[in-house]
């Protein structure tokens, strides 16, 4: 991991529940997300990324979470 994605990692111990991934064990990244404001759900898997959103938080692959991130730039 790039250091400067390790220096704004967060550690998130879920407390929402959620259920709505096609594949069960895909739930408890909707969970973190969630539970930890994350801005974005970064991932390959295709149950997840057919949800589009979880909670008003994209879920991104990874060419479009890095295309949108340098066409924004580090604001936050």
């Amino acid at each position: 991991m790039p250091l400067r994605l390790r220096r704004r990692a967060v550690l998130v111990r879920p407390d929402v529940p959620i259920r709505m991934s096609r594949d069960p064990t895909d739930d408890k990244f909707l969970e973190c997300a969630v539970s930890g404001a994350a801005d974005d759900v970064v991932s390959a898997d295709d149950d997840l990324l057919s949800l589009r959103e979880v909670r008003g938080i994209p879920i991104l692959d990874a060419p479009t979470f890095w295309r949108r991130l340098s066409e924004h730039g580090d604001q936050g």
